[in-house]
């Protein structure tokens, strides 16, 4: 852990980051904000997935894009568009395992909503390894990569981000991370790692791979 031994804090985005999302759990949500969009605005689903896009692109959460032109209660939003089963989502044991052994402090940092955040590191079973979870309500439905929300972080978790190294499947997110002093590792799944975005200083395809290569393994036992 070279690179990392100035490290005291680690924060971790949750979807697709401490698990993986591809079973269908974003397929759910998206259903469930089209839903919510289509019946608030009166609108159709397919203007509503549209508008959903338009809203991501422009102020970075459909949330976000709902409350600043439509007016909304964000946590009637944040409710109705997590309230989606998340049963099948695998465990990682590797991911349980070596969190344990990762010295400092862990901080899960999500624009998800803080219900939905507790119940699945619970389901995970890794729930017990974070000192907290700071969710988009936490920070006052300033999602990321505004600054805003990793000023409300950092004011609440009292922790210097030259010491702290965060993990994000969203690049973006991580262009922020980086400008405060933070150590960034982009969890790039599927897709081919960026190089020479120097915001982006380690990669890695999944968590549980930088935490095996990352982390020593623990001494074999010497036979007597």
């Amino acid at each position: 852990m070279k690179k990392f031994q100035h490290v005291d804090t680690w924060l971790f985005d949750l979807d697709n980051t401490l698990y993986n999302a591809d079973n269908g759990v974003f397929d759910r949500m998206m259903d469930r904000i089209n839903l919510y969009v289509s019946g608030h605005l009166q609108i159709s689903q397919e203007q509503a997935s549209a508008l959903r896009r338009t809203y991501w692109e422009k102020y970075g959460t459909t949330l976000r894009g709902m409350m600043e032109e439509h007016d909304i209660d964000p946590d009637a939003f944040l409710w109705y568009t997590h309230d989606i089963d998340i049963s099948d989502v695998p465990h990682c044991p590797i991911t349980n395992e070596y969190l344990a052994r990762l010295p400092g402090r862990k901080i899960v940092y999500t624009n998800a909503a803080h219900e939905f955040a507790e119940r699945m590191t619970q389901h995970l079973g890794i729930r017990h390894h974070f000192e907290a979870i700071f969710s988009i309500e936490d920070a006052a439905y300033i999602s990321k990569p505004e600054v805003g929300s990793y000023n409300h972080l950092i004011k609440t978790f009292s922790f210097d981000p030259k010491r702290t190294a965060m993990f994000e499947d969203t690049a973006v997110n991580l262009k922020t991370a980086s400008d405060l002093g933070m150590t960034t590792v982009w969890i790039h799944g599927r897709n081919d790692p960026l190089h020479g975005h120097p915001h982006i200083h380690h990669t890695s395809e999944t968590l549980a791979k930088w935490l095996q290569q990352t982390i020593p393994q623990h001494p074999q036992k010497k036979d007597k």
